[in-house]
């Protein structure tokens, strides 16, 4: 299983690296918490307000980009209009709302028949082949109400229901359970409103072009991550975390970003990576010059800018050739010739921890 950017910045080396380089620069939030974190699951809330963040940037973009839709070879009808995987292209994409529909083994005749079994089955099978049980299916009346808040920017409360259950909510009628479900529900919906109400006042939640979940080093030839949203030159993580603190985690993690995005740039252009050598995304992914992270309960989004930070090209380029270096060590695979990558990446730029081919 390949090294992905949370747990590459985890290893000491790169650490170092990154903060003996490009010492952390960001700004702590500067605003009071607007809405306190309820005591309930932090990753349910932070998938809710990313769901969010998705909508209301398809309501206020020109034109949505999904690397991982965007994948595959366009091809053009009689008329001249772009297909992609058979789906007729549209700027703005219609969004779909998925739901928890029961468990896998509820209507089976065979295989698991409870968590249990689902367990000891998952426990043959290796890390990167692990199932979830849960079942999902398309809710048409809630896709209906998110896509109509597109269009119209109407029921702010459908579609804070609608991203709740998206996220995995089960309401309380799909369980039998002696907690007051309803009442956490309830709160959980206040909570929401509240983030949601801050969104729709931030400025960056317009632009020309937003990237959705732009994914990089999908073929594990450098390293794979995956941002939240580039919004025209900007590219933002969601936070919903109660501290304001722009913390080195935060920043050693979008500079990954920044870098993985420049280094896609630097080999769509190139002449010499074959297709197999690139991302899967059929289309080169804009020039970045602001980082930053929208702290969700402060309302506030902080950036770097790039431009000023990276103010000596050479520096940055070496600094670029040691992260992919350090990154094809990490995730080498034998069967991937990384000549014609590292030739664009690493060794035009002579340094003294510069490792050859034979390194590998």
């Amino acid at each position: 299983m390949a090294t992905g950017v949370t747990d590459f910045i985890q290893i000491d080396e790169v650490r170092h690296e990154i903060d003996s380089t490009y010492p952390d620069p960001g700004t702590d939030a500067s605003r009071d918490l607007s809405v306190p974190n309820n005591g309930y699951s932090h990753k349910l809330i932070g998938q809710t307000v990313e769901f969010l963040c998705k909508v209301w940037l398809y309501r206020n973009c020109e034109e949505v980009i999904r690397p991982s839709i965007h994948s595959s070879r366009e091809l053009e009808d009689d008329d001249g209009d772009k297909w992609i995987r058979g789906a007729r292209y549209r700027k703005i994409p219609e969004v779909t709302v998925t739901v928890f529909d029961g468990k896998k083994w509820e209507d089976r005749d065979s295989g698991p028949s409870n968590q249990n079994e689902w367990d000891v089955m998952n426990e043959d099978r290796p890390d990167w082949d692990q199932r979830s049980p849960v079942q999902w299916a398309e809710n048409e009346d809630l896709s209906k109400i998110v896509n109509q808040f597109i269009e119209t920017g109407m029921n702010t409360d459908g579609v804070v229901k609608a991203a709740l259950l998206n996220a995995g909510w089960q309401p309380p009628d799909a369980i039998q359970t002696w907690i007051n479900r309803e009442a956490i529900e309830n709160e959980l919906l206040h909570e929401i409103e509240e983030l949601f109400r801050l969104l729709r006042t931030q400025e960056w939640g317009t632009g020309e072009v937003v990237f959705e979940k732009p994914r990089f080093g999908h073929f594990r030839h450098i390293l794979p991550g995956e941002g939240d949203f580039i919004v025209d030159d900007l590219l933002v993580d969601i936070k919903t975390t109660e501290r304001k603190s722009f913390t080195n985690a935060f920043w050693r993690q979008l500079l990954l970003y920044y870098v993985l995005n420049d280094v896609q740039r630097e080999l769509y252009d190139s002449e010499t990576v074959s297709r197999s050598g690139r991302e899967l995304f059929n289309g080169k992914y804009p020039e970045i010059t602001r980082v930053g992270i929208y702290f969700s309960r402060h309302g506030e989004l902080q950036t770097v800018d790039i431009s000023e930070l990276i103010d000596d090209t050479d520096r940055y380029e070496e600094f670029r050739a040691w992260i992919v270096d350090r990154a094809i060590e990490e995730n080498r695979h034998a069967q991937i010739n990384y000549s014609a990558i590292r030739g664009v990446l690493t060794e035009p730029y002579d340094y003294e921890r510069q490792q050859s081919l034979f390194d590998f």
